[in-house]
């Protein structure tokens, strides 16, 4: 929890201060190819957890672990992909920016176009961490057997 709002305050940050700052903004091209990237990985992710091998746990608890590991992973993909389908379908309709304050002569500006950018970015992030923690659960179980089966010989 504590981590998911100190990623919101950033995104927060980068959203208001770049467009404040620079010209540059991600146009609809940019969103959709980063979509695109996004939905690839999300059909991968999501092959790996459904197809998950877990043919050598015996152990009832394992299993529940595993299960709730899986579970987890699989529903914040699902919300991530979530997240980065509105960000493309709102793109689609918020163009532009947005002054929403001024000091002095610097214009605090949003760019819901930059929000978005920011959200499928964060999103990609997402699922690289994941991958690798669904590799690191996968060789867990298999350090978890291999201890058990040098064990009880």
């Amino acid at each position: 929890m504590k981590s998911q709002i100190v990623s919101l305050i950033i995104v927060a940050i980068i959203t208001l201060g770049f467009p404040s700052l620079a010209a540059w903004r991600p146009d609809n091209f940019l969103i959709s190819t980063l979509y695109n990237v996004c939905a690839i990985m999300f059909s991968i992710g999501l092959g790996l957890i459904v197809t998950f091998n877990m043919s050598g746990v015996k152990n009832l608890a394992y299993v529940k672990i595993i299960r709730d590991s899986l579970r987890r992973i699989r529903n914040a993909f699902l919300r991530y992909f979530t997240i980065s389908t509105l960000c493309l379908v709102m793109g689609k309709y918020f163009e532009g920016q947005y002054v929403i304050a001024a000091i002095k002569d610097i214009n605090i500006v949003f760019s819901p176009m930059l929000l978005f950018f920011i959200m499928i970015i964060y999103s990609i992030i997402f699922f690289i961490v994941n991958f690798l923690n669904v590799q690191k659960l996968s060789h867990d179980i298999f350090d978890k057997l291999y201890d058990e089966q040098k064990n009880s010989h």
